[in-house]
C-alpha cells in the first residue's frame, strides 16, 4: 500500500548571515585611526578617548575593548538593529594614562556569527612616565678637611630619560660633574650623574635632584637624595666680628668665661691666658667649671684682675689660633671732672651748641650712669633707662622699644645743650657712677649765655591808609635783649627795606608798594629777635586810570565800535555806561565786559576795573547813522568806601567822506600885474574836511580851504586849479579857472614857397582875438583882424625894415622888425626844393582862404572866447563888456575899410597912446567897493607852483597864436 510521507509536517529556519561592512577607530575629535597606529605622547593622568564602531552586520555585531589581555568594562556602548536584522554598534572608552598603560596596546574586538574569528583593530599609547628611584652612594664615614669626595647619584624607570642636578650645604657653586651616563631599560632610562667636591668644614651635606619633562610638565616635585659628610678640622674659636668685648665688674663681683668652638672630632683642650700670659687654673680665684676647660669662673675680682682674657683649643687634628675673648675693667667708685667747650660766652641767636663732658678719672675709664646739676639741682641723669627694662627677646616687657634702648645705650659722659638759649646758663656739675657705685660730685663749671632782642609778639594790626598818606611805625619790644638793641631790620612783604636800621620807620606818599606786612627784627651785638608786624592796607578813592577822549568816532561803514574806561579803586568799585545820561544795558546792541586787574607795582597803580563798551552796530537799524548816531557816552564808577563815583564822557561822532564840494567864485578874469579874488573852498564830512589847491600840471599850491593870491599874477598863472577836500575816509575834488589877461607879443618868420618869400607874425596874446598891422619902415601897410596874411610880389629893389603889431582887448602889444635887403639873393640862398614843396601847398591853401576872404569881406567870427565879463571903468564911467569893445573894434575896422571903397582899405592902428581896453579893478577881499586895485609891479613873480616860463608860452603860443603873414613879390 502507498504512504506518501509529506503529510507528516515539518519547519525549516533559514539564517542569513553578513559581515560588518565598515569597522573605525577615532578619536574624540572624530580623527580616524588607522591600526596599529602609535598614539600621543601622553603623560601620566592624561585622558585618552578612543571610539570604535561597526557598521552592516547581521547579525548586529558585538563590540567590545581589551587592556592587553584584560577587557575594559567602563565602556560606552551603543548598538543599532533594524528591521531586516542588520545594524551597528559602537564603543567608546576614556582611559587615564598610567603607568600600567606603558608598553601595552587597546584593541578592539568585533564578534559576530557571521566571521570564524573576532575583526581586531589595535592601537598603541606613547606613555611618559616620571622617574620612579633616585638613590645616591657611596659615602665615606670620616673625610679629612681638603680631601676629594666623589658622590653618584642614579635615576631610574624614566621616560623620557630623567636630568639630574646637585646642591650643598653650604652652597658650592659649580659642582664638579665628572660623568653622566643614560641607559634605557626596555622602555624606561636609567640616568647616573657623579660630582667630585673638595672636603670642607663648612661643607655639612650634598644633595642631588632628579626629574624629567613629565614631572616639570606636571609641576611635580622633583626626587631627591641627600647624605650628611663628616669632615675631620682642627678647632675653631667662634667670637664673631664685633671686636673685643669690654666687660665691667665691681671689686668682689665673680665673672664666668666661655671660649665657644667648633671642632671635628670635639674631644678638645682648652688654654687660657690674661694679657698674652698663661692663666693657672689652681689659682684660688679661678676654677674651671667644665672639663675640658672651655668654660671657667673668676671670683672675688680685684683691680688686678683686670686686662684681655685670651684662650687657645686643641684636639688630634691640631690647635687653633690664641684668641682674645673680652677685656675685663674691674672697676671701683669713680671720680670724675667736668669740661664744657666753648669755654667762652655762647650768644644765643648764633644758635651753637655746648658739649659737656664728665669724665672719669684714672684708672676708669668709662661710667655707667651720670647725673648732672644745674645751679645744684638735678637737671638729668643718663642713661634715662626705664626700671622694667628687660630682655626684648624674651618678650617679657611690651613698653620696651628700640628708640628705649637706643637711650640706654647712649654715652653717659657726654651731653650737647643744642641751640642754647638765656634759660641754659648757670653753674653746672656731674656726678659720676660705675659697677662699684656713685662716686662724688665733680667740680663747677658757668655757662654765660649773651642773647638777642625779644619783640613784642601779637597778632599783626591791620592800618588803613589812603594812597598818599604817610605814616611812621614803630619796633614794639618786650625785652631789649643784652646788650640793649638800638637798631633793627624793616622788612617790606618779607624783603629788606633799604636804608631803614633805626627802630621807627617813617614811610611817605604810600602805594601799591606799601600795602603790605612791615615786620620790625630788632638785633644788637649777639643776634636778631623774631619780631614783630603790623599790615598796611592801602586803599583809594575811584580815579580814572583811562578815559574817554572829549571827541569819538567810527567810519559809517565800521560794523563794531569799541569804547575803554579804566578805573583805578580799593576797594573794587564797577562801572556802568551811559547813553545821554541813560544807562545801557548788556544786550544785542551793547556789549558790556569787565575785566578786574591786580595792583601793579611797576606804575603804583592799586586794584582796577576796566571796562569795555561794544556797539553791535550790525544789530543797529541802517547801521551807523552820521546824525542820528551822534550821542554822549559816559564811563561811570560806583562808590567806594574811600570816595565817590567818578566819570569820563566823550561826544561820539559818526565819521563819514566828504561830499557836497562847493567853490566860489568858479571862474575869474584879470589882467596880468593885478591881484584876483580869493577863491574859497568847503564840503560836508567828519572829521572835517582838509583842503589842498592844485594847479593844472599837478603841482600841489596851497593848503587849506582858502586860495588866496598874495602877489600880482603874471600869465603863467592862468589856468585850472583843483581844490581836494579829503580826510581819512576819502577825497573829493571840484577845480576852477583863472584867465590872465595880457597884451600880445610877437615875432616875424620867414618862409620861401614857391620862390615867394612869405613874412608871418607869430603872436602870443590872451585873449587870442587880435588884429593885426603890417609896416614897411614907418608905412602901414596892412591891418586885418584875424587876417592870417599879406602878400607882396618879389621884385628887385623891395627891400627895408619890415615890422608887425598885435592889438587884443589888453591893447596893443609892441612891433616886432625884420630887416629885408635882398629878396632875390635871399630866395636864391634858401633855395630848397623841400621848403618849395610845403610852401607850394600852403600858399595854394593860403589863396584859397583870401579868396574866400574877399568874398565875404571879413565876416564876423561868431566863436568868441569864452571869458568871464571884465567890468571897465572909463574916465566917463561908461561900463562897457570886453565882448562888446572887441566887437566895436571889429566894427570900427570894417567901417574904415569900407569907406576906403571895399576891402582892400588899410585901417590905421589905433595911436599907442589910446587906451583900448582899460582893465577893470579887481575887488579883493582887500579893495572896498568903488575902489580901484592897486597897480601891480611890472616885475613881481606869483606866489603860486606853476611850469617854467618857457613851457607856458610853448603852451600858450599853441591856444592863443593867429598869425598873419606878409606875402612880399
Amino acid at each position: 500500500m502507498f504512504q506518501d510521507r509529506c503529510l507528516t509536517g515539518q519547519v525549516s529556519h533559514l539564517a542569513v548571515l553578513g559581515k560588518p561592512d565598515q569597522v573605525l577607530v577615532t578619536l574624540e575629535n572624530s580623527t580616524i585611526v588607522n591600526n596599529n597606529t602609535l598614539l600621543g605622547p601622553y603623560q601620566i593622568g592624561d585622558r585618552v578617548v578612543v571610539k570604535c564602531s561597526a557598521r552592516g552586520g547581521r547579525p548586529v555585531p558585538q563590540v567590545t575593548w581589551y587592556n592587553g589581555t584584560e577587557m575594559i568594562t567602563n565602556s560606552w556602548d551603543r548598538r543599532v538593529e533594524h528591521e531586516n536584522g542588520t545594524g551597528s554598534a559602537k564603543s567608546e572608552i576614556s582611559v587615564t594614562v598610567s603607568r600600567y598603560d606603558l608598553g601595552k596596546g587597546l584593541q578592539c574586538r568585533i564578534n559576530s556569527s557571521a566571521v570564524p574569528i573576532p575583526v581586531v583593530r589595535s592601537v598603541y599609547l606613547d606613555v611618559e612616565v616620571p622617574p620612579v628611584n633616585l638613590r645616591m652612594e657611596p659615602l665615606k664615614e670620616f673625610v679629612d678637611e681638603g680631601g676629594k669626595i666623589s658622590v653618584s647619584c642614579t635615576a631610574t624607570q624614566s621616560r623620557p630619560a630623567a636630568y639630574i642636578y646637585w646642591n650643598s650645604d653650604p652652597l658650592i657653586p659649580g659642582l664638579e660633574r665628572d660623568n653622566e651616563t643614560v641607559i634605557k631599560t626596555n622602555l624606561t632610562f636609567t640616568t647616573t650623574s657623579t660630582v667630585t667636591v673638595e672636603a670642607s668644614r663648612e661643607l655639612a651635606s650634598i644633595s642631588c635632584f632628579a626629574s624629567n619633562k613629565v614631572l616639570d610638565d606636571k609641576k611635580m616635585s622633583h626626587l631627591s637624595a641627600a647624605a650628611n659628610l663628616n669632615v675631620k678640622f682642627s678647632p675653631e674659636i667662634l667670637i664673631g666680628s664685633v671686636g673685643l668685648k669690654k666687660v665691667y665688674k665691681v671689686v668682689d663681683d665673680t665673672l664666668t668665661l666661655n671660649c665657644p668652638f667648633k671642632a671635628n672630632p670635639k674631644q678638645v683642650t682648652v688654654s687660657w691666658y690674661r694679657n698674652n700670659n698663661l692663666l693657672s687654673l689652681t689659682d684660688l680665684s679661678v676654677r674651671s667649671i667644665l672639663p675640658d676647660n672651655s668654660k671657667i669662673e673668676i671670683k672675688n675680682m680685684r683691680r688686678k684682675n683686670s686686662g684681655v682674657y685670651s684662650c687657645m683649643v686643641g684636639n688630634i687634628v691640631g690647635n687653633s689660633d690664641i684668641v682674645d675673648i673680652l677685656e675685663l675693667l674691674v672697676e671701683d667708685v669713680p671720680s670724675v671732672q667736668l669740661t664744657l667747650n666753648p669755654t667762652t660766652p655762647i650768644s644765643e641767636g648764633l644758635k651753637e651748641n655746648v658739649t659737656l663732658k664728665c669724665a672719669p678719672l684714672p684708672p676708669d675709664t668709662k661710667l655707667m650712669s651720670v647725673k648732672w646739676f644745674l645751679d645744684g639741682a638735678l637737671l638729668k641723669q643718663l642713661p634715662d633707662c626705664p626700671d622694667e627694662r628687660l630682655d626684648p627677646l624674651q618678650g617679657q616687657d611690651t613698653r620696651y622699644t628700640q628708640i628705649q634702648q637706643d637711650i640706654c645705650d647712649m654715652d653717659p659722659t657726654k651731653i650737647i645743650l643744642e641751640n642754647v638759649g638765656r634759660n641754659f646758663h648757670g653753674n653746672y656739675s656731674c656726678q659720676g657712677k660705675n659697677r662699684a657705685g656713685w662716686g662724688s660730685i665733680s667740680n663747677t663749671e658757668r655757662l654765660r649765655i649773651y642773647y638777642a632782642p625779644v619783640s613784642l609778639q601779637r597778632e599783626a594790626p591791620t592800618i588803613t591808609l589812603k594812597k598818599g598818606d604817610n605814616i611812621t611805625i614803630s619796633c614794639l619790644l618786650k625785652n631789649p635783649g643784652n646788650p640793649k638793641a638800638e637798631a633793627a631790620i624793616w622788612l617790606r612783604g618779607g624783603v629788606r627795606v633799604k636804608g631803614e636800621s633805626g627802630l621807627n620807620l617813617t614811610l611817605k606818599d604810600v602805594g601799591v608798594i606799601d600795602d603790605e606786612n612791615f615786620t620790625c627784627i630788632p638785633f644788637n651785638k649777639v643776634g636778631k629777635g623774631l619780631g614783630s608786624s603790623v599790615l598796611l592796607s592801602i586803599v583809594t578813592p575811584p580815579r580814572i586810570l583811562k578815559g574817554l577822549s572829549s571827541l569819538s568816532g567810527a567810519p559809517v561803514a565800521r560794523s563794531q565800535v569799541e569804547l575803554f574806561c579804566s578805573v583805578e579803586c580799593s576797594p573794587l568799585c564797577t562801572i556802568d555806561w551811559l547813553i545821554n545820561g541813560t544807562r545801557i544795558f548788556n544786550g544785542t546792541k551793547y556789549i558790556l565786559k569787565e575785566k578786574v586787574k591786580l595792583p601793579d607795582y611797576t606804575s603804583n597803580i592799586l586794584s582796577q576795573v576796566e571796562s569795555r563798551l561794544i556797539m553791535n552796530v550790525t544789530a543797529w537799524e541802517g547801521g551807523l547813522v552820521p546824525d542820528r548816531d551822534t550821542a554822549n557816552y559816559t564811563c561811570l564808577s560806583s562808590n567806594n568806601t574811600v570816595g565817590s563815583r567818578v566819570f569820563s564822557s566823550t561826544l561820539f561822532r559818526v565819521h563819514f567822506p566828504p561830499r557836497s564840494i562847493q567853490i566860489s567864485p568858479r571862474l575869474q578874469t584879470v589882467k596880468e600885474n593885478l591881484r584876483p579874488r580869493d577863491f574859497r573852498c568847503g564840503a560836508k564830512g567828519y572829521p572835517p574836511a582838509k583842503y589842498f589847491w592844485q594847479f593844472e600840471n599837478g603841482t600841489r599850491t596851497r593848503s587849506g580851504e582858502t586860495l588866496r593870491f598874495k602877489s600880482p599874477v603874471r600869465r603863467t598863472d592862468g589856468g585850472s586849479y583843483t581844490c581836494t577836500a579829503f580826510n581819512s575816509l576819502g577825497n573829493v575834488q571840484e577845480s576852477v579857472r583863472l584867465n590872465v589877461v595880457y597884451k600880445p607879443e610877437c615875432y616875424i618868420d620867414k618862409e620861401i614857397r614857391e620862390s615867394i618869400l612869405y613874412l608871418r607874425c607869430m603872436v602870443d596874446a590872451f585873449p587870442p582875438n587880435v588884429t593885426y598891422y603890417w609896416y614897411q619902415g614907418e608905412t602901414l601897410i596892412s591891418s586885418a583882424i584875424f587876417s592870417s596874411a599879406t602878400q607882396f610880389e618879389i621884385s628887385k629893389g623891395i627891400v627895408g625894415e619890415f615890422s608887425c603889431q598885435a592889438l587884443n582887448l589888453a591893447g596893443l602889444g609892441p612891433r616886432c622888425t625884420i630887416q629885408i635887403n635882398d629878396p632875390s639873393s635871399l630866395l636864391i640862398e634858401e633855395q630848397d626844393f623841400t621848403l618849395i614843396t610845403f610852401g607850394a601847398i600852403f600858399v595854394s591853401i593860403f589863396v584859397l582862404s583870401l579868396i574866400l576872404s574877399v568874398i565875404f569881406c571879413r565876416k564876423k567870427s561868431d566863436g568868441k572866447y569864452d571869458i568871464t565879463v571884465i567890468h571897465e571903468v572909463q574916465d566917463d564911467l561908461t561900463i562897457r563888456t570886453r565882448e562888446e569893445k572887441t566887437s566895436a573894434l571889429e566894427n570900427k575896422t570894417l567901417n574904415q575899410m569900407k569907406s576906403s571903397n571895399g576891402c582892400s582899405a588899410i585901417p590905421a592902428p589905433p595911436p599907442e597912446d589910446e587906451p583900448v581896453i582899460t582893465p577893470p579893478a579887481v575887488h579883493t577881499p582887500s579893495t572896498a567897493a568903488g575902489e580901484k586895485a592897486e597897480p601891480a609891479p611890472t616885475a613881481g613873480v606869483s606866489n603860486f607852483g606853476r611850469a617854467s616860463t618857457k613851457q607856458r608860452r610853448r603852451s600858450r603860443k599853441m591856444l592863443n597864436r593867429a598869425p598873419t603873414e606878409l606875402w612880399l613879390v
